[in-house]
């Protein structure tokens, strides 16, 4: 909780006894180092509806009141108004009672008769800034247990979930090459072979985006890559997964950087799958690379249908599909593909941009320092 030093404390009096109140506030206004502005309420059933509305900044509450008795009065303000400071006043001096009201929720306990201004001032900047140092260790609570989740969530996703799927790629692939199947059992094996390496693709999705929406980021394993071989290699897979489709690759310049190799391959999988997926079945898909500065350029250019143009603001935001059209309508997978790849690339320091037109296709390119630097917000 805030409180302006220039403004006067807002307090709520809950006091059922006429002289116990006036007396109070009299002691209030003759401390000359703070103001306050304080509302006045007789019974519980007042306090509880005055605190639910914002602006208070600390409760003074008596213990005996005509509707609530002892520590049940705490716990009734403290679930109306869990944020709110709480000073409780008793005419009895009880140090067990003073424990257990503080136990119970209150941030400081006063005994009539012998509460000064000076001592009821300070009892109530006692309470406002503890209640402030209670809300900062929950929220370092609160973040310790967002932390322990990502790794317990992180953890079920990489070994949990990917173990059995690798069983299960792993048996389909012995039965396909040795299981001396009839035809339709063979189709059968590969589909579930293809299954499950689609949810593995999905479970990595899921992974990667975890780590970047929970805090982890992207953790780069830097050497020394020739991004064309990365290309190439990258090229070759696909066109083994779609025979049926045509693959221009154009490299020039100079190959070497300071790269995450896994990651760059990731990313330009990411890109050329996406151009296989939304393009026709006839038309190429080229992929260039050549020097830009300090760095290298990679494009990947696609003669699909253009990317609408209500998208493209949110064309790397997560669970946002790229394209449209009947290729699209069939694409398996999370939406993620195109934010992992922003993701990947902003972490290498790089940018990545896209332009589609109709006269054009789409062109998706990123641009990569050599070297290490800071990724860029």
């Amino acid at each position: 909780m805030h409180v302006d030093e220039g403004r006067p404390l807002r307090l709520l009096l809950v006091e059922d006894n006429p002289g116990d109140a006036r007396l109070l506030q009299e002691e209030l206004r003759e401390v000359t180092s703070v103001r306050f502005e304080v509302r006045h309420v007789t019974r519980l059933a007042e306090a509880v509806a005055v605190v639910a509305e914002p602006g208070l900044d600390v409760v003074l509450l008596d213990l005996s009141l005509p509707d609530g008795h002892g520590l049940s009065n705490i716990e009734r303000m403290v679930q109306a108004a869990p944020m709110l400071p709480l000073v409780v006043l008793t005419g009895t001096d009880d140090e067990q009672l003073a424990m257990k009201a503080v136990h119970t929720g209150a941030q400081d306990y006063l005994v009539k008769g012998q509460v000064t201004g000076p001592l009821l001032v300070r009892a109530l900047r006692y309470a406002i800034e503890r209640k402030r140092a209670e809300e900062g260790l929950k929220r370092e609570e609160a973040a310790r247990q967002t932390a322990l989740f990502r790794e317990q969530f992180l953890g079920i996703l990489g070994h949990d979930l990917r173990n059995p799927l690798q069983a299960i790629s792993g048996n389909a692939a012995l039965l396909l090459r040795y299981g001396g199947m009839t035809e339709p059992q063979r189709k059968a094996v590969n589909r579930i072979s293809i299954s499950a390496d689609r949810m593995a693709r999905m479970i990595s999705d899921i992974l990667d985006f975890t780590r970047t929406r929970l805090g982890g980021g992207y953790t780069l394993q830097r050497s020394w890559v020739n991004v064309h071989d990365v290309l190439r290699q990258v090229v070759e897979e696909l066109e083994v997964a779609h025979p049926q489709r045509r693959f221009e690759l154009n490299v020039t310049g100079t190959a070497w950087g300071e790269w995450d190799s896994d990651r760059i391959a990731q990313a330009a999988s990411n890109l050329v799958g996406n151009a296989v997926q939304y393009s026709p079945e006839g038309s190429v898909v080229r992929v260039v690379a050549c020097d830009e500065g300090d760095g290298i350029r990679v494009e990947i250019h696609n003669q699909g249908a253009p990317i609408p143009a209500e998208r493209m603001p949110h064309i790397f935001d997560p669970f946002v599909r790229g394209g449209e059209g009947p290729r699209a309508v069939a694409r398996s997978g999370l939406g993620l593909g195109l934010y992992i790849t922003h993701e990947i690339v902003k972490a290498h320091g790089g940018t990545l941009q896209v332009r589609s037109t109709d006269a054009e296709g789409t062109c998706f390119w990123l641009k990569l320092p050599r070297h290490s630097s800071a990724p860029k917000s």
